[in-house]
């Protein structure tokens, strides 16, 4: 392999890398609630009034990223 080659590979690499979906980031209640920058407290409220949408995994609330960014739109 020349080296035009071997860079033009990496390039090919770097770009897949960039375009690639980046790994999806579950929050429970606690974490949510700092990132939306709100007591635990009003975060429940905000999810009982079914604001806020979670999955329930045996006994844990869990919230996507996407679910909060959907909720910081409103």
């Amino acid at each position: 392999m020349d080296l035009q080659t071997i860079i033009d590979d990496l390039r090919a690499r770097v770009a897949a890398l960039e375009t690639a979906k980046s790994r999806r980031r579950v929050y429970n209640q606690q974490e949510a609630a700092r990132e939306l920058n709100m007591s635990v407290k009003k975060f429940r409220e905000e999810q009982k009034a079914g604001r806020v949408k979670g999955t329930l995994n045996g006994r844990i609330w869990i919230f996507s990223d996407e679910e909060l960014q959907r909720y910081l739109a409103e």
